[in-house]
């Protein structure tokens, strides 16, 4: 059996469980889950910001950089 259809099969699986264990939560225990989740997609959005402000940084660098091969040029 390939490795795409043993996983699917087990995302089934923990999506059921994960189902069954959500009906077992308070709601308290439910705003906790959520609160959770959105601190997850937070620090993952922040992470994804982060490699971008590295990026921007490095073309900043590279413009820099050009400029002055371009000014040596000029001379």
């Amino acid at each position: 059996m390939c490795q795409e259809h043993s996983m699917m099969g087990q995302g089934s699986i923990m999506e059921t469980a994960m189902v069954e264990m959500w009906e077992l939560l308070t709601d308290e225990q439910k705003k906790k889950v959520a609160v959770m989740r959105m601190n997850k997609f937070i620090k993952i959005f922040e992470i994804k910001i982060s490699g971008m402000e590295k990026m921007i940084e490095i073309k900043r660098e590279a413009i820099a950089d050009i400029k002055k091969v371009r000014e040596m040029l000029n001379q």
